[in-house]
């Protein structure tokens, strides 16, 4: 064992030292606090003193005041002034006198004692009485220097005292165990080599050395049980190492499968469904390597049948383009459950699937194992994997990546029929939508628009006018009396008429690329295109006339015989200010005066010529 010094010497001194500083520390603070108390009461007995004093003055001073007798003043303030701790006296009259002494042996003058001068108890000046402490001060540490001398002394008297005790009770028998310990071999020793009177003792020295000789006996046992378990532990070390080796080969194993499902999870991510089953035939070499088969194969159900989607080898000849799985009971079953399929070995398959064995029997397949391709509920595809050589050696592991495996082609399939049915289900929303649209803006009788697209397709209008410098043009028809040909004929005669009116109109309005909407009852509005806009006195004389052709018998219609219309519009120039609203208003406001002026006529503003 390696000798080691224990600096005894030195925890010694450090002892010695801490405890002589606390001793001097409790001096001095012993003396600060005798010097203290001896200033305090140094300077209470000159404070009386000179109270005492200035109280007799006092009246000596004041009575020599009073009969203005300054030489008796300025004798009392001199004799004032020569007291040992006064420094300066000032004597004020009220009367403007003022007397001062100055004691010229004082140099600190630092606090003051003041009194009234009063005669008859009549106020007549003050007394100022100016002391100097530091001759108190000085008093009080000249005390104070013996018994500081006295407490340093005894001070370091007690420090030798417990030094020389500490080395005596402490620090030899402490040497005597670091000589102990220093030459001490547990491989050799054989009985205890701590000194038998340091066992002996019983104060904390002896404690120490019984405990230090039972830690040697400890050792010694000790050192006995670490052989043996040296002895253990060379022998599983080479168990160990196999364990370790295999662990780290079941390590690396998972950590390519991981990283291969990561990678294959990326790309099935990208991947285009259309192009899903190349991507699979390039990761099928890989699976193949970390399964260690001979084979891997995807199929897809079509009824009865499996449908051979890729394969790998491509050269292998015991995988069929399709199977035939229509007598396959125990396929089917495992279907069913979508559940896994290991056969480790055909001869395991029991009655219940001999046709299954036979049929592997005869393509020479010793091992096969089959995971389906699922959506939760049933099986679409099933991914397989098959041995001719020898059987399998199969775990937890490879099914788990096979799961999957299967899990991802799954999910890409999955996610290509829901976005084929999405894209169906746009499409017929889309369809629906345009038909509703169109229903809800086209007139049930009249197959016009209605309201709303006529405002929309209005609205386009002023806009290309405004952008292009070209008039916009509107025009309201109504059909007169039309309310009493419903009463003589009735609705269905009436609806009729509407319905060879609404043809008048739109036959005419389309060569004017024109929009013609019903408004409601028998009232019907048309908007040309800006290009044609101008052309609107033109269609108002032509749908009057061609209405007027119809000879639509109304026997009730006053101004005739037949049905007429009266219609009115406008054309102008829009501007910012210009909206849809504005231009039915004022097509409204001429068709009411065409039917103010006798209807069967045509009232239309043409503010663009007249500008």
């Amino acid at each position: 064992m390696t000798k080691r010094a224990i600096n005894l010497r030195g925890l010694q001194t450090r002892v010695a030292f801490i405890v002589l500083a606390i001793s001097l520390l409790f001096a001095i603070g012993t003396t600060l606090t005798q010097m203290y108390i001896n200033y305090q009461r140094a300077l209470t007995t000159t404070t009386q003193l000179v109270e005492s004093r200035s109280q007799n003055s006092a009246r000596v001073i004041s009575h020599a005041l009073w009969i203005v007798d300054l030489e008796l003043v300025r004798r009392s303030v001199k004799g004032l002034a020569m007291t040992p701790t006064v420094c300066r006296v000032d004597v004020t009259g009220f009367d403007g006198t003022t007397v001062t002494e100055v004691n010229h042996t004082s140099r600190h003058c630092d606090a003051n004692h003041q009194a009234l001068l009063s005669v008859q108890g009549n106020n007549i000046g003050t007394l100022n009485i100016v002391l100097d402490h530091s001759e108190v001060k000085r008093e009080a540490l000249s005390s104070t220097v013996p018994i500081a001398a006295v407490h340093f002394t005894e001070t370091l008297m007690i420090s030798l005292l417990i030094l020389w005790v500490l080395n005596r009770l402490c620090s030899r028998p402490l040497k005597q165990l670091a000589t102990t310990l220093d030459y001490y071999q547990a491989d050799r020793i054989s009985q205890s080599s701590v000194p038998v009177q340091l066992i002996q003792r019983n104060d904390e020295i002896g404690k120490v050395s019984r405990s230090i000789n039972s830690l040697q006996s400890r050792i010694k046992d000790d050192l006995l049980q670490k052989r043996i378990t040296e002895r253990e532990l060379r022998q599983h070390q080479t168990l160990l190492e196999e364990q370790v080796e295999q662990r780290t080969k079941a390590l690396n194993w998972q950590s390519n499968a991981s990283s291969l499902l990561a990678d294959i999870s990326i790309q099935f991510l990208r991947a285009d469904s259309q192009h899903i089953t190349e991507d699979v035939e390039h990761i099928f070499p890989q699976m193949v390597s970390l399964l260690g088969v001979e084979a891997i194969g995807w199929y897809a159900f079509d009824s009865n049948r499996a449908e051979r989607r890729c394969y790998w080898p491509e050269e292998a000849d015991f995988a069929p383009k399709t199977v035939d799985l229509s007598d396959m009971h125990m396929i089917k079953r495992w279907l069913a459950d979508t559940d896994t399929l290991v056969v480790p070995h055909v001869g395991q398959l029991g009655d219940d699937a001999m046709n299954e064995r036979s049929w592997l029997r005869q393509r020479h397949i010793l091992s096969f194992a089959a995971f389906p391709l699922t959506d939760g509920r049933k099986s679409f595809g099933m991914i397989t994997v098959a041995n001719r050589q020898l059987p399998f050696i199969w775990d937890n592991n490879k099914t788990l990546l096979l799961k999957r495996f299967a899990t991802a082609i799954s999910e890409v399939m999955i996610r290509e029929r829901n976005h084929f049915a999405m894209e169906q289900l746009q499409e017929e929303l889309i369809a629906a939508n345009e038909k509703l649209k169109v229903q809800a803006e086209t007139d049930d009788l009249t197959r016009l628009s209605t309201r709303r697209p006529f405002k929309r397709e209005l609205k386009s209008h002023i806009r290309h006018g405004i952008e292009n410098d070209l008039p916009v043009a509107v025009m309201m028809i109504d059909v007169d009396h039309f309310k009493a040909y419903n009463d003589e004929y009735g609705h269905l005669k009436g609806d009729d008429v509407l319905t060879k009116i609404a043809r008048v109109l739109l036959k005419q309005t389309q060569a004017f690329q024109g929009s013609v909407a019903r408004f409601g009852g028998e009232e019907f509005a048309i908007t040309l295109s800006t290009h044609y806009a101008s052309q609107l006195h033109a269609l108002a004389d032509a749908i009057h006339d061609d209405i007027a052709a119809l000879g639509l018998t109304h026997a009730k219609n006053p101004d005739g015989k037949t049905i007429t219309v009266s219609i009115g519009g406008i054309i102008l120039q829009p501007t910012d200010e210009t909206t849809d609203s504005y231009l039915l208003e004022m097509a409204d406001q001429r068709l009411y005066q065409a039917k103010e002026e006798g209807r069967n006529r045509i009232n239309i503003l043409d503010r663009h010529h007249q500008k």
